[in-house]
């Protein structure tokens, strides 16, 4: 066994063997070197108690005042002397010990504390206030200076407070509250009394009250599995409680014995309410977190943060409160993570431009596409029409009325400004993903389709806006001189600009347009490549250091996530993580153009890929995904040159 050797534990354990909460300083200090000499060979950090002086040792006590509620004063004789407030904690703490084993021993009563024991040391439990929290706290601390302490229970009415170290856990005061119950219980007329009494309000359930009252007694496991349980077990123990409080409190003079058995009902009264709440509270929450999973399932389908929170049951009523924040936090992180042997996660996330995130279900990507698609068509196909109108007026005539990739073009950039939600769903990473799922699973009998072939339709089919007849409604717009030859000339000389203009990168037929049309599919495909390699250099430059290269970056991260030791395997896994990028980026690379395509995407992109089951088990996976971006990029820049 240790020597003790602060002087805390050295106080305490002096006051204990004085048998008396004050000490005498200076009688302490002779005890301290004496003490000191006797164990110093044991010891030697105790040498700094030999020659102590009475100053030295009123000193190192006044920087222990704060922590262990300790006070210095004078007796009536002149002489210092310190008030030790742990004498009466280490002697409840043996009271307690002893009741653990002899149930009929009553609880220390609250007055046998003296006036001045220090309110620090002394944490107050209501019953109506605070109780739930001192139930919830295995290990009970009144404050962070504070190693130990007491515990006040405050009941209602007339019952005397209970008080004990907070050393006694909430489970195990229950134990000790049950204990002293089923002491009262082993007398047979106590005992035929309660059943009596239970019997007759629980008109034919004799047997039930009888299994009730021996397994109380014979299996308090068992009885305590049952109070925490709730049930008919919480109506069993209230009318057990509410009779004995009948019992007692009937009597005018109560002896020790029966004010601590009334503070046991009291106790296991309120914790039988505290279970039952807390069932019922676990109820509610799951049954507000089965309401939270159908409100995905409804229109529109897509969710901020706020929209969530905002949800409400069927009666109105707000779920975020029946529910915790923390529960909430819990919900979407399971539904939005990728499970082993799940190919998706049930909700996925996107952003705007703006970068609000929004959740949606996986099985409502579609019908949302579809319904945003919808309600944005009719704005689009009028901004197209009344942009061309204004083009033809002036004798203008775009790549997008002509050649289907730049339409394609237009409608993007429209979509973005119209329904930036959308057009955020759209480019989203885990479209390209869904597209294949649904290339795989072959659906059949849909009436509109979103995916086809393994890829995201085109925006003209999501729209079901037709060029041709757009620009057949731009031209019906026109005032009727412009369909006479001779008349359309002469006012075209005037109005034609006189030089003509390159449409800015990236901006087909949105601004101030080409006079002379780009060569068909050839122009537009130049086009496309000047501006992905504008993108490309600014999202190397993004990844690579400076005094670097694309491939000393690839060989640094390979090195960092690819350890095998094994030269063969080193070579075949980095071959499969190579293949799987390649055969996702061969889906996703007809999607990518200069204006989508920066260093976000990539992330995205290659976040997707380490998230995916397949490559779940590679351990150093902050190495993975800096990897992965390095070699989508590797795999763009190549493309450019086919």
């Amino acid at each position: 066994m240790a020597i003790p050797t602060e002087i805390s534990s050295l106080l305490r354990m002096y006051s204990s063997k004085q048998n008396s909460p004050t000490v005498i300083i200076q009688n302490f200090s002779e005890y301290l070197e004496k003490y000191a000499r006797h164990y110093l060979q044991e010891a030697p950090e105790l040498v700094v108690f030999l020659d102590n002086t009475q100053a030295e040792v009123i000193n190192k006590l006044k920087s222990l005042e704060d922590e262990m509620g300790l006070v210095i004063s004078k007796d009536v004789r002149g002489r210092d002397v310190v008030f030790v407030p742990q004498f009466y904690i280490d002697r409840l703490s043996a009271v307690y010990k002893n009741i653990l084993d002899k149930p009929e021993i009553p609880f220390p009563a609250y007055n046998e504390l003296p006036k001045t024991f220090p309110p620090s040391l002394l944490y107050v439990v209501s019953i109506s206030s605070n109780f739930a929290e001192f139930v919830e706290n295995e290990v009970f601390s009144l404050s962070n200076r504070v190693a130990d302490g007491l515990v006040k229970i405050e009941f209602p009415g007339d019952v005397s407070p209970l008080v004990f170290p907070n050393s006694i856990t909430p489970e195990k005061l229950l134990f000790l509250a049950l204990s002293k119950v089923r002491f009262f219980l082993r007398k047979d007329e106590s005992r035929d009394f309660i059943r009596k009494r239970m019997s007759a309000v629980n008109p034919g359930k004799d047997i039930a009250v009888k299994n009730f009252l021996i397994q109380f007694q014979t299996r308090p496991e068992e009885a305590l599995k049952a109070l925490k349980n709730g049930g008919d077990a919480y109506l069993m123990y209230n009318y057990l409680c509410s009779f004995i409080r009948q019992y007692i409190v009937k009597k005018n003079e109560k002896t020790l014995e029966e004010v601590s058995l009334l503070q046991s009902v009291c106790v296991v009264e309120y914790f039988n309410n505290y279970f039952k709440g807390k069932i019922q509270q676990d109820l509610q929450r799951e049954t507000a977190l089965k309401n939270l999973a159908g409100c995905f399932q409804k229109a529109p389908y897509y969710f901020s943060m706020d929209d969530i929170c905002r949800f409400t049951d069927s009666r109105g009523v707000p779920l975020l409160g029946q529910y915790q924040k923390q529960d909430l936090d819990d919900f979407l992180r399971e539904k939005t993570t990728f499970r082993e042997g799940d190919s998706f996660p049930e909700i996925f996330i996107f952003k705007d431009e703006s970068g609000t995130g929004y959740f949606v279900l996986k099985t409502k990507v579609e019908a949302l596409i579809v319904r945003l698609c919808d309600s944005a068509r009719k704005t689009l196909k009028e901004n197209i029409t009344r942009l061309w109108y204004d083009q033809l007026c002036v004798f203008q005539n775009t790549p997008a009325m002509k050649n289907q990739s730049d339409f394609e073009r237009l409608l993007e950039e429209e979509c973005k400004k119209v329904s930036p939600v959308l057009y955020g769903l759209l480019t989203a990473s885990f479209i390209s993903l869904l597209a294949h799922e649904n290339f795989s699973t072959k659906k059949n009998g849909q009436e509109f389709r979103v995916f086809s072939h393994g890829a995201l339709v085109p925006l003209s089919e999501l729209f079901m806006l037709s060029r041709q007849e757009l620009l057949t409604d731009a031209k019906i717009l026109l005032p009727f001189w412009y369909t006479i030859p001779i008349v359309s000339s002469i006012i075209a000389f005037f109005r034609k600009p006189r030089k003509a203009k390159k449409a800015p990168a990236g901006n087909s037929g949105t601004t101030k347009l080409t006079l002379t049309e780009p060569s068909g599919e050839t122009s537009a495909s130049g086009k496309r490549k000047s501006d992905l390699s504008y993108a490309v250099s600014r999202v190397e430059s993004s990844l690579i250091p400076p005094n670097s290269s694309l491939e000393n970056e690839l060989k640094l991260a390979l090195g960092q996530w690819n350890m095998s030791l094994d030269a063969q395997a080193k070579k075949n896994l980095t071959e499969d993580v190579n293949s799987l990028i390649r055969d996702y980026m061969r889906r996703v690379l007809r999607t990518i153009w200069g204006s989508s395509f920066d260093i976000d995407r990539v992330r995205n992109l290659a976040r997707t890929l380490t998230d995916t089951p397949n490559l779940q088990k590679i351990k150093n996976r902050e190495a993975l995904y800096v990897y992965i971006q390095l070699y989508i990029l590797k795999i763009v820049k190549g493309s450019m040159k086919v």
